[in-house]
């Protein structure tokens, strides 16, 4: 009996977890396309992953939930301790995704009192308000939830939520190392036409037409542009999710490599 009623709880304990982690990383998946989207005012899918979840805000959110609640009264210990706390799993992240996939997903260079570009105080100091009113406001929504979710369906919604992001992880991951391949051949057929451009341009005395010059070149040279790899779909989301993206293999940006990519879908569609 007493082995029964631990396994239980432990179970029920982790499902908890589980389902808080995919329902802050849904939350988080949901306010950053949003805002994406309102920005470009167009749809944006700004996860990682396909599926509608970033995890580090499922990961960050968990961890915030795990460690406040002898502070939850607390307004500025809780403030304080959120910013830490989320600023921390935030650099951690943006460094292991880097020495994966040999990219920086997004950097705040351009911030002021920035960390190597992956943190910033101004940033750390927005996530704290933002994780503040989260748990005094939609936290105990979230928990009702969960708790519901919970009761009802366990341990196999968990392991199922599981395994479906294991599947999307995986599929991603072959997607991104193909991607990192791809991109730099592009980026380095797009420096070379560049480079041809300005020698031309130099022997000449002419001018450049405007600075898209190198891509419309792509455009009137099939061959050229038919021996470039062609980015897939997940692919060119990456692209188009991550504007700040910066590739370590190419110096070439990722808004030319995005153009030539999508140059190549339209004009393969006309087909």
């Amino acid at each position: 009996m007493a082995i029964s009623t631990l396994q239980n709880t432990f179970e029920q304990q982790f499902s908890l977890w589980v389902l808080y982690f995919f329902a802050y990383a849904f939350v988080g998946w949901l306010w950053e396309s949003a805002y994406v989207s309102v920005r470009k005012r167009h749809w944006v899918n700004s996860g990682f992953l396909i599926g509608p979840i970033i995890p580090v805000y499922g990961f960050s959110m968990a961890a915030v939930l795990a460690v406040i609640e002898p502070f939850e009264n607390n307004l500025v210990v809780l403030y304080l301790l959120s910013a830490l706390l989320v600023t921390l799993i935030e650099y951690v992240t943006s460094w292991l995704m880097e020495q994966l996939f040999h990219a920086r997903w997004w950097d705040y260079s351009d911030v002021p009192l920035n960390i190597n570009g992956r943190v910033a105080i101004p940033i750390s100091l927005f996530w704290g308000v933002g994780v503040v009113l989260i748990v005094k406001f939609i936290q105990p929504l979230v928990a009702h939830l969960v708790l519901y979710l919970a009761v009802h369906y366990g341990i196999f919604m968990v392991i199922g939520l599981i395994a479906i992001l294991m599947f999307d992880f995986g599929f991603t991951l072959a997607n991104v190392i193909a991607f990192g391949a791809a991109t730099k051949r592009i980026g380095d057929a797009i420096e070379d036409k560049k480079g041809e451009l300005k020698a031309k341009v130099a022997d000449t005395g002419a001018k450049l037409e405007h600075e898209h010059a190198w891509l419309e070149a792509f455009r009137a040279n099939t061959g050229e542009r038919e021996q470039l790899p062609n980015l897939n779909f997940v692919q060119r989301r990456l692209l188009r999710s991550f504007p700040h993206l910066r590739l370590n293999n190419t110096r070439t940006s990722v808004k030319d490599i995005s153009a030539l990519a999508e140059l190549r879908k339209r004009l393969a569609q006309r087909k």
